[in-house]
This record gives C-alpha cells, structure tokens and sequence, in this order.
C-alpha cells in the first residue's frame, strides 16, 4: 500500500507490484503508466512431508492431489497474472516437461482414496505459514479446496522469518513455498526434490517432502554430456516425482512492474533472470 500510493503520488517511478489479478487492473487505470507483466513466474508448490502420518501414506497424498482445483486457484490469482503449474518445474525451465502423472480434480476420488487407507470420515494434516498476505491468502484457498474433500489443512500462522526458521526445522506437515531460480531443471529439482536436500541434514536446503524418488535422475543429469539424454532425465525425475506425489504444484505468479511512462529502459521487458526491469545506461527519463 505505501508503494503504491508513492507511486501515485509521483514520489517514485517504479515500483514492484503485489502478485494478484486486481492490482493489475487497478494500476493500469492510471494515466501515464506502464505495467509489465514477466517471466519468469514464481511457482508456488505445497509439499507434503512424507515422513508424518497420514502423508506416510501415498493414497493420502494423492487424495490432497485430486483435491486440488488448479482452474479455481489460477482463477483466484488472476488469468492475465498466472500460469496453471502441471510438472513441480515451472514451465518455461530448461527440461521442464507436461509429460508426467496428473490427478485431476476429483472430490469423489479423493474421499475414495481416504477411504481405501483407512480414513473414512477424513484426515488432519497442520501447516506453519507465513503471515505474508499473498501466500496467506493461497493456502486459505487450499484449505477450502481441501475441506470439501474431508481433509482439515489446519494452519499456524506465524510471522515471515519464523516460518522459514520453522519450516527449516522440519516441523510442518505441508509446507507452502513459492520461489523463482536460475531456469534450469536441475536448479529446482536439486533444491526441492533431491535427498540431500532434506531439513536438518548438513546440505539441507528446501526439501520439505523428503522425496528421494529421483536422486538417480537428478544426479545423473547434472553431469550427462548429451543434452538429448539429459533432458530424458529430467523428464524422468518429474515423472518419478508426481508418482510419488512428493509436492502438488498449484500455479506460476509471474512478476509484476509498473512505471511512469516518462521513464524510457531503453528495451521492451519481456523477463528478466533477476526478476526485475534492468536499469541500465541506455535508461532515461524522457522529460
């Protein structure tokens, strides 16, 4: 909000948007100015840690799979701001690939599945987030999401740093993150899905599933020297990785910029590896 009125007020010439479909809408209403709407996208994904009963479970965690409506959560972000996420790589990575196993939306299955591993009248699964209003916001929409199909998401909400603190010590059932990194396969499977990468371990970095489905692939593939057969294994790992349902992928936020129109970068914004409009020496202010 103070960005924002800043902005309005002319204080400042540029400002980093909020990732939703209604600031864009609001913002481009404003005279004189130049929204930017770029690559590449924020993935946010929900992995469930499959150490913690019920999530032990695979039918369990294909339950929450079904019961994910991706249209419903790409419809509450916003068409023009968000992209349907179907692979745990985002799309537009190097080695992403749409060929993997998909759970479609399905209440019916998802209670069936419930069922089958011994829980008819549904589960309980916690989740530590972050207070942060946009990814808030996400979780209580998957929360609803999953009510419908008897699985009560409860959420401790703590401030941003806790949550990265606690998360890191591995103590959330499900945990939502929502990131950006160098687009290549390897960067995001090795972070999030690779066994090294398990909380509390020496190289922990954001393996909050503790999947191990695709250590092989992912090992394999930093060092293969044909890049056909590389990306076959990366391909591989995201297959080997839905399977297991390790992490349900929910959507891609891409990233949102505006500025005066009486700021010239000097080129057409398409995406940026830092996710912002560069500011280079062929920017200028044109009055």
């Amino acid at each position: 909000a103070s960005r924002d009125l800043a902005f309005q007020t002319g204080e400042i010439d540029m400002i980093y948007g909020r990732q939703d479909q209604t600031w864009v809408e609001r913002i481009r209403e404003l005279p004189g100015t130049t929204v930017a709407i770029m690559s590449p996208g924020e993935m946010s994904v929900i992995s469930l840690n499959k150490t913690m009963p019920p999530l032990d479970d695979l039918r369990v965690r294909q339950a929450v799979a079904h019961a994910m409506d991706r249209e419903t959560m790409v419809a509450f972000k916003g068409k023009d701001v968000t992209l349907p996420a179907i692979s745990v790589v985002p799309e537009g990575y190097l080695g992403y690939t749409s060929d993997v196993p998909t759970y479609e939306f399905s209440v019916e299955k998802a209670k069936a599945l419930l069922a089958e591993a011994g829980y008819p009248d549904g589960v309980t699964i916690n989740a530590i987030h972050t207070s942060l209003p946009g990814m808030l916001s996400t979780m209580e929409a998957v929360q609803s999401l999953l009510r419908d199909a008897n699985i009560n998401l409860e959420i401790q909400v703590v401030e941003h740093a806790t949550f990265h603190e606690q998360i890191r010590q591995d103590l959330s059932q499900v945990t939502h993150y929502s990131a950006a990194r160098f687009p290549v396969a390897d960067t995001y499977l090795t972070q999030f899905f690779h066994s090294d990468a398990i909380p509390l371990k020496p190289t922990a970095v954001t393996n909050f599933s503790h999947c191990d489905a695709a250590d092989a692939e992912i090992t394999a593939a930093r060092t293969e020297p044909d890049p056909a057969k590389q990306l076959e294994l990366w391909a591989t790992a995201q297959q080997k990785i839905a399977a297991e349902v390790c992490a349900v992928p929910i959507y891609q936020n891409l990233q949102l910029w505006a500025w005066k129109d009486t700021l010239d970068l000097g080129f057409k914004v398409n995406g940026s590896l830092n996710l912002s409009p560069a500011i280079t020496e062929g920017s200028k202010f044109t009055e």
